[in-house]
């Protein structure tokens, strides 16, 4: 604590005339003979003691009273938020701007981040030469050299004018404990820390509490935080959340489905309009779509992609708000990718509709156009032994028998290098042959035990089976069970019963009206096996006859095939990594193709073994060069500079061809939302540090004037010095001797 008026301190010696008061006025009772009342001696003996208590009570209130005046007068201020500007005392402090996308919004005709660029120049011109300045932004590429505390505020400055919102998140905390990580490099006397942001609640939400992340003895934790806020009264604001892209079959030419969430983050209702793109070219708009207060809505686009091949998409708001970064979301589809698929059959006839494979061939056939990209091998089983599995992205075992040791194993590690097995059992499958087969081949072709050969003609009280339950949630079955009538009617009169709640991943996609499991799929590696407990021919179920089963086959296969519109998708900032067993294949590394055409090579020759680095966040390559740095773990591909919203588009550059792989960058969603945090919750999470908040960006002198000066306690002062004159009025009014009137009456006989 300091005193901007110390002179006035004199006067606390003035708390001495109560005393000296108290003394010279004090009563002296008259001492006088009075025998007849020497009983009453006791009692003023007591009420002397009473009254002795209560002067010196008085007493100490005015002498409190004088004293508190007098240091009040002095102008006493708090100085813990700050060490006092001293002259020739060195400062430091770290700025942390939030430019997180929110900070995009508009508040009164004028961004976010504009107030905040202009309170951030208030803060630096108070820094004298030889202060050192630090300047962290939460969002956007990594700085191109270190962050360290400058003397110069050249470069800092520069940074700020070039400063922009981004459309990532932020995490206020990490910034907070990075700035204090700056400080403590310092010998400074002053250090502080300011946080120029919107409050918003997910900012200071997205890291854990900072007793998780405690600063030692040498970070400068007491080091106060001035929070600015820069959030006013946002304008009305609508986004467009996640874009889910469905159809029946990823071929060009037909329907496909585009499903827009938009999410209303005002107070108040809002009509909008939302439009589709394809490749830049507008392929549909939506009518007026009523949002309620903080409510949702979605709409569904129906279009068909025109052509074949790699296509990057974009739900669009039509007109303005508070936020234009949350008005745009984009998608990524791969349409009539190559998809070899392989058809072993157990047994062929001379009749083509007696083969075992025959209402599969045709349902693969339908799907066998022009436009369509499945290209069918027929198989005989003896042939599976020598088959090269590599050349399939599906091979469909229709009642075979149980294969050979050498023959499971090398299936085994098919699909656990991305293949995929369909098993379709009939009369020749043996459970026992098939269990011994998945046993040697460490359990990896089948996604549960097979148990028995059950044959409705068995049992006297029915003479078929109907599916009861196929899984909703399934990717390629969801759109085939409403209405229920469509899996309902399918009829099984043999099937092979299947145990699959003992098999890790195993997954069931269609019971029995007993509650057997007849279809069921489990992933192994990067690939996964399937089986179906009845066959393909009519004498054990009516499905190749029902009109499920044809789009049932054709979702099935491309599902397996990873052939689905929908691409990766990431939030701006965050890296994309490919683990090894999504990375694409080649020895020359990959190549990104960023939403500007700006295309990187990662992986350099003489680098890793696989010949792919990991490129460090911010990193800009040109097409012509390869990435220099540090290779990254062998087993990764880590590309960090997704900053910018849009499709992003992986190739690998290894001989062979590969298909392209998107990935689809958007904005963080929780960046429209307005909740923000309180002070009192700020305070909680900077648990030991002081805190002091700025709620005017546009005018900080008062802020800094507490700063040098400290807090004034001259109002709390002086109010407890009206609390004390006030009970000392009471008390002196409760203490003070009341004249009573008396009459002496003389007895007779006196």
């Amino acid at each position: 604590m300091t005193f901007l008026a110390p002179w006035f301190l004199l006067a606390v010696a003035a708390g001495i005339i109560p005393v000296l008061l108290h003394m010279i006025h004090r009563r002296r009772a008259k001492e006088a003979p009075f025998p007849t009342l020497r009983f009453l001696r006791a009692s003023v003996e007591k009420t002397r003691r009473r009254r002795r208590v209560q002067d010196l009570l008085l007493m100490a209130l005015r002498v409190a009273a004088i004293v508190l005046l007098a240091v009040g007068l002095a102008r006493p201020t708090v100085t813990g938020l700050a060490s006092l500007w001293g002259a020739g005392s060195r400062s430091a402090m770290v700025v942390v701007l939030d430019n997180s996308a929110s900070m995009a919004a508009v508040d009164d005709d004028q961004s976010r981040i504009e107030i905040a660029r202009a309170a951030v120049a208030q803060i630096l011109d108070q820094l004298d030469e030889g202060d050192q300045a630090a300047f962290l932004l939460t969002g956007g590429p990594a700085a191109a050299e270190p962050i360290r505390l400058e003397r110069s505020q050249e470069n800092i400055r520069q940074r700020l004018a070039q400063c922009r919102a981004s459309h990532e998140g932020a995490d206020l905390m990490a910034k907070i404990s990075q700035a204090r990580e700056l400080l403590a490099q310092t010998d400074a006397a002053n250090k502080q820390i300011y946080v120029v942001t919107d409050m918003q609640a997910r900012s200071w939400n997205a890291a854990a509490a900072m007793a998780d992340d405690a600063p030692d003895d040498a970070t400068p934790a007491n080091a106060p935080v001035i929070v600015v806020d820069c959030h006013a009264s946002p304008k009305p604001n609508v986004a467009v959340g996640r874009v889910r892209l469905t159809s029946a079959l990823p071929i060009a030419g037909l329907p496909a489905r585009a499903s827009v969430e938009l999410r209303n983050a005002s107070s108040i209702a809002q009509q909008r309009h939302v439009e589709l793109f394809v490749d830049g070219v507008k392929q549909a708009a939506s009518p007026a779509i009523d949002l309620p207060p903080g409510g949702r809505a979605r709409h569904d686009f129906l279009f068909a992609f025109r052509e074949s091949g790699l296509h990057r998409g974009e739900a669009r708001l039509v007109g303005s708000d508070g936020l234009a970064l949350d008005d745009r979301q984009w998608f990524a589809a791969t349409v009539d990718r190559r998809l070899p698929v392989a058809v072993v059959c157990g047994r062929r006839h001379e009749i083509a509709y007696l083969d075992d494979a025959f209402y599969l061939r045709q349902a693969l056939a339908s799907g066998q156009s022009k436009r369509s990209p499945i290209q069918v091998d027929v198989i005989d089983a003896a042939q599976l032994a020598d088959l090269t599995f590599a050349n399939y992205r599906v091979i469909f075992c229709v009642n075979l028998p149980a294969a050979g040791d050498q023959t499971a194993q090398r299936l085994a590690q098919y699909v656990a290098e991305g293949g995929n097995v369909v098993w379709i059992c009939g009369d020749q499958v043996d459970p026992n042959a098939y269990n011994r087969m998945n046993a040697a081949a460490g359990g990896a072709l089948l996604p549960g035990r097979l148990l028995e050969s059950r044959s409705a003609t068995d049992r006297p009280d029915r003479d078929s089976w109907n599916v009861a339950f196929l899984d909703k949630s399934h990717p390629a079955l969801g759109e085939l069970c409403e209405p229920a009538s469509l899996f309902e009617s399918i009829l099984v009169y043999r099937h092979i019963s299947l145990d699959a709640s003992q098999t890790p991943s195993a997954r069931v996609l269609a019971r029995l009206d007993d509650g057997e499991c007849l279809m069921a799929e489990r992933a192994v590696g990067r690939g996964r096996t399937l089986l179906l407990g009845a066959g393909c021919q009519i004498d054990q179920t009516n499905l190749p006859l029902r009109p499920i089963f044809l789009p049932m086959i054709l979702r099935l296969t491309h599902d397996l095939a990873g052939t689905s519109q929908d691409a990766r998708e990431l939030q701006c900032g965050a890296p994309l990594i490919l683990p090894q067993n999504e990375k694409p294949s080649g020895a020359a590394g990959v190549e990104i193709e960023r939403p500007s055409g700006e295309r990187i090579r990662l992986g350099a020759a003489g680098g890793s073994s696989d010949g792919v680095d990991s490129a460090p966040s911010g990193s800009h390559i040109n097409t012509n060069e390869t990435n220099q740095h540090e290779p990254a773990d062998s087993s990764t591909l880590r590309y960090a500079d997704t900053h910018e919203p849009g499709v992003y588009v992986v190739r690998s550059l290894g001989p062979g061809k590969s298909e392209p792989m998107p990935v689809a960058v958007n904005l963080d969603a929780d960046e429209s939302d307005p909740r923000v945090t309180t002070l009192d919750e700020i305070v909680q999470l900077l648990a030991g540090a002081p805190v002091l908040l700025a709620d005017n960006p546009n005018d900080l002198t008062e802020v800094f004037q507490r700063l040098r000066e400290g807090r004034s306690l001259w109002e709390p002062f002086l109010s407890i010095v009206l609390l004390l004159l006030i009970f000392d009025t009471l008390l002196s009014n409760q203490i003070a001797p009341k004249t009573r009137a008396f009459t002496v009456h003389r007895s007779e006989a006196d």
